[in-house]
């Protein structure tokens, strides 16, 4: 705990996301993947092949987008930077490691920004106001020969609703529509892409205790994404990490985005002619809605 608190007063950051704490989840997240560095080794490797499968399979390789690069532990950035042209790394900010790395690889470029549109306005947001309107955006994604949000779609409602939870005294089942809604514009602008895209996310939470699952939470409220690809277990907080009586796991879902489900509703990918053909999965569509689609 000194080092990380030593981390985030050293650490420069714009100070309405310090205020918000995204640079205090950077430098946790990074602190936990350190001390439980073998447990989450079996998921960064499988999320690096992922990816480097689905830039195997392009025909083109100028500029590849990644989101959710803050970190960029659980992205292949060097065989990425041998592969493409470009390689745009996108989130609100980056560590200095990540930016260090840009400085070292020409063909890394790093764009700071906010993909969901609504963090600095939650952060502005008058007492007793009505929520702000997501503007869910990925900077040079018409231009990308792929796109990869890689473990972030989970993460974009934590901190704007913490923060109206706190700030706001909004009781955390009425902020419910919120948080669907950032994840559900998130999966469309990804699906708005011209190119293929890659999603990895993790979808739910489980408690285990002796290997047995004792609790679970669906990490997406409600939405199903529908991806082609693999699943896998992160043993994100074994043992004692967060409890003395369970570890925590994740599920996780990697492959090419084809679309998303909400409720009884599949909606489907908006350009299936720009994506790899069906025969590129790896092991079939993974995580696909069971529900019928939208015809």
């Amino acid at each position: 705990m000194i080092v990380e608190w030593i981390r985030h007063s050293l650490t420069p950051a714009p100070r309405p996301l310090r205020q918000m704490g995204y640079l205090r989840e950077l430098i946790a997240t990074d602190a936990r993947r350190r001390r439980n560095r073998r447990a989450w080794q079996p998921h960064l490797r499988e999320t690096h092949r992922v990816i480097l499968d689905c830039a195997a399979r392009l025909d083109r390789w100028d500029t590849v987008v990644v989101v959710g690069a803050g970190l960029a532990s659980d992205i292949p950035l060097e065989p990425l930077a041998l592969l493409f042209r470009r390689v745009v790394l996108v989130d609100l900010m980056f560590m200095p490691s990540v930016r260090m790395a840009g400085l070292r690889m020409t063909s890394v470029e790093l764009m700071p920004g906010d993909i969901t549109g609504v963090v600095h306005a939650v952060r502005k947001l008058p007492i007793g106001s009505p929520l702000p309107p997501t503007r869910a955006a990925i900077p040079e994604r018409d231009r990308a020969d792929l796109v990869v949000s890689c473990n972030v779609l989970s993460q974009l409602p934590l901190l704007p609703c913490r923060w109206l939870e706190a700030r706001h005294g909004i009781a955390p089942d009425m902020l419910e529509p919120f948080r669907r809604r950032l994840i559900a514009d998130h999966l469309d602008a990804l699906m708005g892409a011209p190119c293929p895209v890659c999603l990895v996310t993790d979808t739910e939470r489980q408690e285990v205790t002796a290997d047995r699952p004792t609790a679970a939470a669906d990490l997406l409220h409600g939405i199903e994404p529908e991806v082609e690809g693999a699943a896998w277990w992160w043993r994100i907080a074994p043992w004692p990490e967060e409890s003395w009586l369970h570890d925590v796991r994740h599920r996780v879902v990697g492959g090419w985005l084809r679309g998303y489900a909400i409720r009884d509703e599949l909606v489907p990918d908006v350009s299936p002619d720009a994506h790899p053909a069906d025969d590129h999965g790896h092991g079939g569509a993974v995580g696909a809605p069971r529900l019928s689609s939208r015809g």
